[in-house]
């Protein structure tokens, strides 16, 4: 069995040490994290093997451990962590998102900021470039929006563009968002994306695998895309170029064997050009909120408050609708931009809540929830 770091009163056990220790040797690469812990037991098992058992493993992790000497640096970055708020995740640490776990080349240790990240709940990425059209803005946000009033955690990269509107979009909607940083979790970059950042971090939850204060360099993004595709079930690519970090994360995606998803954009779009090329090759093509749910076979859900309602919609586009509304008063135009549904569709929905009584319709196009 793996030991299980422990964090209590912000005080760091040597687990963490040790984890830590093991994310900064060099040269081992090639190395599986899995390999090596099916091998030793845990990080302390690595570190305090015989020169014996580690040569009979590897002489690139032999090499590595005769040689390491940050220990200095560990207990330095222990005292950041505690003195920045931030946490330790560790790979074996029940936090730990599991489809990330299963993926090719999972991090031994996330930094976070944030609310805990909940294993029961299906995980979607949605990303796309950092220069979109309206069109992309506002598509992100609608899928976002409408796959968190689902119950589905949204991750994204909290880029300029697309990831900033799907990362809003869930909040809005009082869902549950993860931003992953190519930075250190205490780095805000870009500096654009401050209010984001600092609702994430109490509403949802800052990742990183970088270490504190790690500044922004463009070699980080790659391996920060691998973490985005790694947690989720699928990658919806709303709006990318040919050549764009999207479409590097799809890639990832596709080689961890997770589903890519593409909205569909003007032929003539250059920005579209990477998406329209995925569904030629296959993905699918998705609109909604609603295509997203259906192309994953994820339930929709209602958060607790929801659940305990009087009048409970049973079909998926009812729940989201029912949803959006919320405690609020919402215009037709409003509805649509949180769920993502075509305006027929929407129509007919309303129209069918209303016969049932579930929702009421006032004035000037508005709607409420109908409560007995």
């Amino acid at each position: 069995m793996w030991r299980k770091g422990i964090l209590t009163k912000n005080k760091i056990t040597n687990d963490f040490k040790y984890w830590l220790a093991l994310s900064r040797l060099k040269g081992i690469e090639r190395v599986s994290l899995k390999d090596l812990l099916k091998e030793f037991g845990s990080p302390r098992g690595v570190f305090t093997s015989s020169q014996k058992k580690l040569s009979a493993f590897s002489d690139a992790v032999k090499s590595a451990v005769r040689g390491f000497d940050e220990w200095d640096w560990v207990e330095r970055e222990i005292g950041l962590v505690e003195g920045k708020g931030a946490r330790l995740i560790t790979f074996d640490s029940d936090e730990y998102p599991l489809l990330l776990r299963e993926a090719p080349d999972p991090p031994s240790v996330l930094y976070a900021k944030g609310l805990k990240f909940d294993n029961e709940r299906p995980c979607v990425s949605v990303v796309g470039t950092r220069h979109p059209t309206p069109y992309g803005i506002k598509l992100s946000g609608a899928i976002a929006g409408g796959i968190a009033l689902a119950g589905v955690i949204v991750a994204s990269g909290m880029a300029m563009g697309c990831d900033a509107a799907a990362h809003t979009g869930a909040l809005d909607a009082g869902g549950f968002t993860v931003a992953v940083l190519g930075t250190g979790v205490d780095v805000i970059y870009p500096r654009e994306c401050r209010r984001i950042y600092e609702e994430v971090s109490v509403k949802g939850l800052v990742l990183s695998e970088f270490p504190m204060s790690t500044p922004p360099q463009p070699y980080n993004f790659p391996k920060r895309n691998r973490i985005i595709s790694g947690l989720s079930l699928g990658v919806v690519v709303v709006e990318a170029p040919l050549r764009s970090g999207a479409l590097m994360t799809a890639r990832l995606a596709l080689e961890a064997g997770r589903d890519v998803l593409a909205v569909p954009g003007p032929a003539m779009s250059h920005k579209s050009a990477g998406t329209n090329r995925l569904i030629k090759e296959g993905a699918p093509l998705v609109e909604s909120a609603k295509d997203v749910l259906d192309a994953l076979a994820i339930e929709c859900r209602l958060n607790e408050a929801e659940d305990q309602a009087v009048h409970e919609p049973e079909a998926i586009e009812q729940r989201l609708v029912w949803g959006a509304l919320g405690t609020e008063t919402l215009h037709i135009d409003g509805i649509m931009d949180k769920t993502g549904l075509k305006p027929a569709r929407v129509c007919a929905v309303l129209l069918d809540m209303e016969l049932k009584g579930i929702i009421e319709q006032r004035p000037g196009k508005f709607f409420a929830r109908r409560v007995s």
